[in-house]
């Protein structure tokens, strides 16, 4: 006999062991998802831009590419629009490393590696009390440079972030 399975399934019912494991298991995603996503700030500013607070939280060397992460945090009492990349202006983002400058890495089609710009720019929009992620790889260091400076144009400049291997 062939059975219809959302009938078949109007028939089954969870028992309360497997309703408690359930929302067990989706309390644990979500509270471990919000601590990956409540990285510790390794140095932390005013932005130039009033209400946001910007936070270096990662700065990673891994197989040649160094990743950086700048959350953007709203402390003012309103969104506040924040214009990360305008005409393109990625190379206006890098690190320096005793006398050289790293630029934002590239990829085939010489797109940055980092959040794409939408016709030139990127423009995000932080709602009061929000935060975003800032991303971008560069070529890394080598391996005995264990800090360097992280420039942006809405930032002053971050002195002496220490990079973890």
């Amino acid at each position: 006999a062939i059975v219809n399975q959302e009938d078949d399934m109007k028939h089954h019912t969870i028992g309360p062991t497997f309703r408690r494991a359930a929302l067990l298991g989706a309390f644990s995603g979500a509270l471990l998802s919000a601590l990956a996503f409540a990285q510790t700030a390794i140095q932390s500013q005013d932005a130039n831009i009033s209400g946001i607070v910007a936070e270096v939280t990662e700065c990673k060397r891994a197989d040649g590419v160094l990743s950086v992460r700048m959350r953007l945090r709203n402390t003012s009492g309103g969104d506040v629009t924040v214009d990360l990349i305008d005409k393109n202006n990625y190379d206006s983002y890098y690190i320096t490393a005793g006398s050289k400058k790293y630029f934002v890495l590239r990829d085939t089609e010489n797109k940055p590696l980092a959040p794409q710009s939408d016709g030139g720019g990127v423009s995000v929009t932080i709602a009061k009390g929000g935060q975003y992620v800032w991303w971008s790889k560069y070529p890394a260091p080598p391996n005995d440079v264990k800090k360097v400076g992280y420039y942006t144009p809405i930032t002053p400049p971050f002195d002496s972030v220490p990079i973890t291997d």
